[in-house]
């Protein structure tokens, strides 16, 4: 089974690699931006093709398409980070919802010249809804779309797109919609691995235990990257009715529960800074959702819990932090 995953070399897509690599019969493939893939990968090269393409060039990703004529396709590459599109909102958009539609569109042409019929996981957000509150909460798949930033609304164009392609084309699109997820691997600039890295520094000696915070009162749902990556394959697998999923818990945790974990992990107490450059007015207070429609459709569940995620991520900066 050819599988292509586009953003292979990023937090998602090596975790979602090193899954697909213990299936039997993938054949795996995966597209990279620069010249060389991230550290992320951990697995043998010479087990997965890489290649480099430009989703915002069509011409690019229609040859590589009609070359390696791939049967299922998880789309995750794109500009992920919501400050990043607050910066540059129209690269964020040309980024997410210019590379979604090149990619659909070469399917598509696969698909007419070939036969070859993917069928296609479209990475939105649960940002997408916005800020959902009372009786709006926990958000289903139903629920209105209000992106309030440049990131949630490029990823709610491209994730309409992904629907639109099903319905006027017939293709088979799925929309996955995560919410944060965390693990080992992902960029300190998200919260849960910004946190580790803070006390695997304190722990190895490499600074001060002082953490400097924005909002630990704003709650979130948190799922594994581990658990995320292979709902995403049980979507594919199965290719249900409906077209859009909510990946989530479904439990919210306070951001100021992952300080108290990593204290328990680290043994240390770290003084506690509130930054004004951390409180950031986009930022949502209160993210929940429902997965009552992935459960149903696919029989997933989550497997590792939150406290486990957290004990991971500080490992994981230990590690990368040698001995100091």
């Amino acid at each position: 089974m050819r599988v292509l995953v586009t953003g292979i070399d990023g937090f998602v897509g090596s975790h979602l690699a090193d899954y697909l690599l213990g299936i039997p019969r993938v054949e795996l493939s995966g597209t990279i931006l620069g010249d060389n893939p991230s550290a992320l990968l951990r697995f043998d090269p010479g087990k997965v093709l890489l290649h480099q393409v430009d989703l915002r060039k069509p011409e690019e990703i229609q040859g590589f398409l009609l070359a390696i004529r791939p049967e299922r396709i998880v789309h995750l590459a794109g500009q992920a980070f919501v400050p990043t599109s607050i910066d540059d909102p129209l690269g964020t958009i040309s980024t997410n919802l210019n590379g979604t539609a090149n990619l659909l569109e070469a399917a598509r042409k696969m698909r007419d010249q070939t036969g070859c019929d993917p069928a296609i996981l479209v990475v939105s957000t649960g940002e997408v809804y916005g800020r959902a509150m009372g009786d709006a909460l926990p958000v289903t798949e139903e629920s209105p779309l209000r992106p309030a930033t440049p990131y949630a609304a490029s990823k709610a164009a491209a994730d309409l797109l992904g629907q639109s392609y099903r319905t006027a084309y017939g293709m088979k699109v799925l929309v996955a919609r995560p919410y944060n997820h965390a693990g080992p691997r992902q960029s300190p600039s998200f919260v849960c691995s910004d946190f580790g890295r803070r006390f695997a520094q304190f722990a190895r000696g490499l600074a001060e235990p002082e953490l400097k915070v924005g909002e630990l009162r704003a709650r979130r749902d948190f799922t594994d990257v581990r658990d995320v990556v292979r709902a995403y394959w049980m979507l594919l697998d199965r290719v249900p009715s409906h077209s859009v999923f909510n990946v989530c818990s479904g439990v919210t945790h306070e951001i100021g529960e992952i300080v108290r974990l990593l204290e328990q992990a680290s043994g240390i107490k770290a003084k506690i800074t509130p930054d004004p450059a951390r409180m950031r007015s986009y930022d949502l207070s209160f993210l929940s959702g429902s997965n009552s429609r992935l459960v149903e459709a696919t029989g997933w569940s989550p497997g590792i819990p939150f406290h486990q995620t957290v004990r991971d991520v500080y490992a994981y900066w230990l590690a990368e932090l040698g001995q100091g």
